[in-house]
């Protein structure tokens, strides 16, 4: 049987609606709602504006087409989390039996985190910043490392890195650095390639709109970990919650991400307790035809063939049909019986 697959509901920065208050309770809508949706983690992200970009970084083509008229430094500016709600987004994560994760972009951020999560995450773009990896191999706790845009060259440094700093667990996350990622770039065949290569778990990060393909998918091709962002409404401001899932939509990826667990099965073929029934009353065996008689000798078409049982007692495999022919009956073996060990010499 596959094992369960761990489900990141990643919030990001759609916490954040304005006043401390509303972005408060605008949190605790989420995890409420990832709770509620049965995912085993929700994930926010946690950056200071000035430690991301350069100052006169420009604003990405992306956001400009959404309409949005502040620089790329403004807008992490205003996203940022303060580091006092770090602790009550945990506790409120306890209160609601979700693992509590927080992405961060720096090592300061790391160290506000570090104390609150069992695993860490690094995004993407920060698969080369080599202090955050540093300290995080330092902690001695898992690390999901995302790989979106990144080459393979990228994907081997940092792991190995990882592990000579003292790293010890790290799961890759085949990723598609757009926003949303159509469903043709996804590339999912990439997540059994990164399996085989670095001998980790693999996951999705999955930034495509729709809830299910994608992660059903990954999961069928043996994906470990799957994430993917999540809003109240996809028409709030900001810039992740156009691209987002709806709460019906997270519950929907959910249940169908455990379906698929379940119809993937175990990895070997046998007769499952299900099949019994049907096995036993329609799997073909040597039947009489008609009557036989103790002294009869059983004959292919005359006496005996191969059919389905029925409730009648099913005979032996067909393959001992030409063992069986000629033989001499032994008992009487009624319409329909199936020919048994016993019945012949």
């Amino acid at each position: 049987m596959k094992s369960k697959t761990f489900i990141i509901a990643e919030a990001g920065s759609n916490w954040k609606v304005g006043s401390p208050q509303r972005d408060w309770e605008m949190a605790k809508s989420l995890i409420d709602v990832a709770s509620n949706a049965k995912t085993d983690a929700i994930k926010f992200q946690t950056y200071r504006a000035e430690t991301v970009y350069v100052p006169n970084a420009g604003d990405p083509d992306y956001l400009k087409k959404k309409g949005t008229k502040n620089s790329i430094n403004k807008i992490f500016e205003e996203l940022s989390m303060p580091y006092e709600f770090i602790p009550k987004l945990s506790r409120y994560c306890k209160k609601k039996r979700i693992k509590f994760m927080s992405t961060p972009f720096s090592v300061k951020d790391a160290k506000a985190i570090n104390p609150f999560v069992e695993i860490h995450k690094i995004a993407s773009y920060e698969i080369t910043h080599s202090r955050l990896i540093e300290f995080i191999a330092s902690t001695g706790k898992p690390l999901i490392l995302s790989t979106g845009a990144a080459t393979i060259s990228e994907i081997e440094w940092a792991v190995d890195f990882f592990k000579r700093k003292g790293g010890k667990k790290i799961s890759l996350m085949q990723s598609t650095a757009k926003y949303p990622a159509p469903l043709s770039s996804l590339n999912l065949n990439t997540i059994s390639w990164l399996k085989k290569k670095f001998n980790l778990s693999v996951g999705l990060s999955d930034h495509s709109r729709d809830p299910v393909i994608g992660p059903v998918a990954a999961v069928a091709l043996g994906a470990d970990l799957i994430e993917k962002h999540f809003t109240l409404h996809n028409q709030l401001p900001g810039p992740d919650h156009f691209f987002a899932l709806t709460p019906n939509e997270l519950k929907t990826m959910v249940k169908s991400i455990r379906e698929c667990e379940m119809v993937l099965g175990k990895s070997e073929k046998n007769v499952q307790e299900s099949e019994k029934e049907l096995r036993r009353y329609a799997q073909r065996g040597i039947q009489a035809i008609k009557a036989i008689k103790k002294g009869d000798r059983f004959k292919e078409g005359k006496n005996i063939d191969i059919l389905r049982p029925g409730k009648r007692l099913k005979g032996l495999h067909p393959k001992f049909l030409e063992e069986i022919d000629g033989k001499i009956a032994i008992r009487n073996i009624s319409l329909g019986d199936g020919i048994l060990r016993e019945d012949f010499e």
